[in-house]
């Protein structure tokens, strides 16, 4: 089909910008606070975090090694450098092994470990080298490379008298002897000898004078074994196991010789014990909020991994410390997260925690600009006892933060003070047994920047607190013994509420009309289940409440989404208005006509677009067309640069259109097309300009008005394409209306808004 349109003289005299911006592409943003390991070539330190890899040269961050330079996971466990062949090994918890190339960054994957199915546990534990070997402590024995051509020489699986498969939690090497910590007790073994049999080993377990099997560590130092049993530290004297008094007498964690030999270091939670060959004894104790994590002794440094504030280097024992962290959020945890402008506000607590070391720590993130902002009790003072920030809302002048436990946060956007309310200074009930313990699960605001809570298993559930004031008005519970969760406020000012029972199970949906928000008596409400007459809920777990663009509201649940199509008929309305309409799939061939039915759904956003992007529990992502009928793209960490596929919850940049996904092992974001659309319509930004089929496989314009209609023109005003648009920016994919590629030349694009009051212009120059 071909059209002509009108003259181009005019439009001729445009010349050909170029915009550059990579679409389809992935970032992360990881947390390097958390160190787990730690291994030193000559002048560079490598630190294995929660979040990735980072190096530390001259107490600078050097390098940044995260899953999009390819490494397996975001949280090595243990990394150890290969000096003589360049090579940085990264272990992780489920055996597989990376070596990277410190040279050329190439990452090989090392899967004969993980491929073992003997045994179901295969963490990497442990590694040292010796004579051109790697030595791998695994779950089930050891495991043995050769670092020249990374093949296995051998594996160790029956040490002594213990059982096959035991698990070896760390392992060292002195002249030609092999010493192993395992949970069944000690082994020892010369590498003269063929360890395969299991005759060659040595066993010390608790008949041989040790007070437990379960050995975390074990060292050799100057002709001495020490061992770590149970936050003490033992050592072998004249074959009999004793108590070292030399070290603290409990919560010992781990041992290191130095790399000079004449040093054995001890360490705990908050303190290192140093004894040299001449029995002198020497303690550092860092100054710092977190704990000591894992530690390096190369000569006279001391490196010092935490468990938030990243590396800690001392020159020498009576040196000033130097910390290095790479910017990013203090911890590596996310749950929540809230898009505004180009702010993103997330929280770092999972639903329903348990004890958790982290768990007085995990405060919430601002970013904006490249910058994290932290706040927490390590790093603010107003917030020391408000900890285990769990939900999120805001309004146009304030970041609200629910706790589990501790009440909210008013975080105000400008100035960033911070007003806390609890039981102490507030109406704020909490759990009907416990009421100073107010868990808020669930934050938003309505049209009039009132901003809304529910207080889980309270006497009264939801409050409100009216903008420009300081008091939250209770509200009482109104669906009988359920308890509130999840909250969402729509375009009408209907609180939609997800019911849960006290194990987390789902009751439903509530919806609530509140009236006059200052008038407590004047509610109605409807509750929703799975009944088809009262609902027709996928499933009664109601996991995420979204509204899109034609103020359809959206629900996802345990088994999948359903759509409202008139929300605001729900409470006064009959069950015909009140019956969901679950998604079906455009697919005819497809095994279930209902799209993604049996999707555990955690998360949904939407677009500028008015496409729903749906997050899921181990299932990744999908973005759905504006109808829910299509699956636009499906992404997991098998197809693409996302961290895992448990996701917690999504976020849309509107500004940039940058699509922000929390998961279990951290924050990532991808880069998509649609965003906010401009008020007035003027010159385009098309690009790439040129565009050239062999490198590109697409053309992005942007700078549209909400709803436009798109003509492609050639130099001779005949109409070769035409797209239609929702939001701000459109991809093309350069072809015409019949499939086939264009010719050499340039091109225009005119938009032409609905209502035709707008229109833009812009050109680009193809290149066959």
């Amino acid at each position: 089909m071909i059209k002509k349109l009108f003259s181009l003289s005019i439009l001729l005299a445009y010349s050909v910008v170029v915009y550059s911006q990579e679409f389809d592409s992935w970032k992360v943003y990881p947390s390097f606070s958390t160190v787990n390991s730690i291994t030193i070539d000559g002048e560079i330190v490598y630190n294995a975090t929660l979040g990735g890899i980072f190096s530390v040269n001259d107490d600078e961050v050097q390098s940044q090694i995260t899953t999009m330079e390819g490494i397996y996971r975001s949280n090595p466990e243990n990394i150890i450098i290969d000096k003589s062949n360049n090579k940085l090994i990264a272990g992780y918890i489920d055996g597989i092994i990376d070596v990277i190339d410190t040279e050329t960054n190439e990452i090989q994957r090392l899967e004969d470990i993980f491929r073992v199915s003997r045994f179901t546990s295969k963490s990497i534990n442990g590694f040292i080298i010796y004579d051109d070997q790697l030595y791998v402590a695994t779950s089930f024995g050891i495991v043995v490379y050769d670092l020249k051509s990374l093949l296995v020489v051998d594996s160790y699986l029956k040490l002594g008298s213990f059982d096959i498969g035991t698990q070896v939690n760390e392992i060292d090497i002195s002249n030609d002897s092999i010493f192993v910590a395992t949970t069944q007790g000690v082994a020892f073994g010369s590498l003269n000898h063929n360890l395969v049999e299991s005759s060659y080993w040595t066993n010390h377990t608790e008949d041989s004078g040790l007070p437990s099997n379960v050995i975390r560590d074990i060292k050799e130092f100057d002709g001495t074994i020490y061992v770590l049993i149970d936050g003490s530290i033992y050592n072998l004297v004249n074959g009999n196991w004793v108590l070292n008094n030399t070290f603290p007498n409990s919560g010992n964690t781990s041992i290191q010789r130095n790399s000079n030999s004449q040093t054995l270091g001890v360490a705990t939670n908050t303190s290192i014990t140093l004894i040299d060959i001449q029995d002198n004894v020497e303690s550092l104790t860092p100054t710092m909020e977190s704990s000591i994590t894992t530690f390096k002794l190369d000569n006279d440094q001391i490196f010092v991994g935490t468990s938030n504030e990243g590396l800690i280097t001392y020159t020498d024992i009576n040196s000033d410390p130097t910390n290095t962290l790479p910017t990013g959020p203090y911890l590596n945890f996310f749950s929540k997260t809230l898009a505004d402008d180009e702010t993103l506000l997330a929280t770092s607590t999972s639903a329903f925690p348990g004890s958790d070391p982290f768990n007085v720590i995990r405060g919430y993130y601002l970013y904006s600009d490249g910058i994290w902002k932290n706040f927490n009790r390590n790093t603010n003072n107003e917030l020391f006892s408000f900890i285990i920030a769990y939900s999120l809302g805001m309004n146009d002048s304030s970041y609200y933060v629910g706790s589990w436990g501790y009440g909210i946060v008013k975080h105000n956007k400008s100035t960033d003070d911070i007003t806390w309310y609890n039981r102490n200074n507030s109406n704020l009930l909490g759990l009907s047994s416990s009421p100073n313990y107010v868990v808020i699960s669930g934050l938003d605001s309505d049209s009039q920047n009132n901003m809304w809570a529910v207080s889980y298993r309270s006497e009264f559930p939801l409050y409100v607190q009216m903008n420009g004031t300081d008091d939250w008005i209770p509200f009482q519970g109104l669906s009988g013994d359920d308890n509130y969760f999840n909250l969402f406020v729509d375009s009408y000012d209907q609180k939609w509420i997800s019911l849960i029972t006290n194990t987390n199970s789902g009751l439903g949906l509530l919806v609530v009309d509140t009236g006059n928000p200052e008038d407590p008596d004047d509610d109605n409400f409807v509750k929703l289940t799975s009944s088809q007459t009262n609902g027709n809920l996928p499933d009664e777990k109601i996991n995420a409440i979204i509204q899109d663009k034609n103020e359809e509201v959206w629900i996802g649940t345990g088994r999948g989404i359903a759509r409202f199509i008139f929300p605001e008929l729900i409470v006064s309305g009959g069950p015909a208005e009140r019956q969901s309409q679950w998604l079906i799939s455009e697919d005819t061939a497809a095994v279930s006509r209902f799209l993604l039915r049996d999707v555990d759904v955690t998360a949904m956003a939407v677009n500028d677009a008015n496409e729903k992007w749906i997050g899921s529990r181990n299932q990744g992502l999908w973005l759905l067309n504006e109808e829910g009928s299509r699956i636009e793209k499906r992404f997991t960490t098998e197809n693409s640069s996302l961290i895992s596929n448990n996701i917690e919850s999504i976020s849309i940049n509107n500004q940039t259109g940058e699509v922000y996904i929390s998961t279990d092992l951290g924050l990532v974001s991808y880069q998509d097309i649609p965003k906010i659309p401009v008020n007035e319509m003027d010159k385009l930004k098309v690009f790439p300009n040129p565009f050239q089929y062999s490198r590109h496989n697409q053309i992005v314009i942007e700078g549209l008005s909400n709803t436009t209609r798109i003509k492609i023109l050639g130099v001779d005003g005949f109409v070769v394409n035409e797209l239609s648009s929702q939001g701000g920016r459109i991809s093309w994919d350069g072809y015409d209306y019949n499939g086939n590629r264009l010719g050499t030349g340039v091109y225009f694009v005119v938009a032409f808004e609905e209502n035709g009051r707008e229109k833009g212009i812009g050109k680009v120059v193809i290149v066959n």
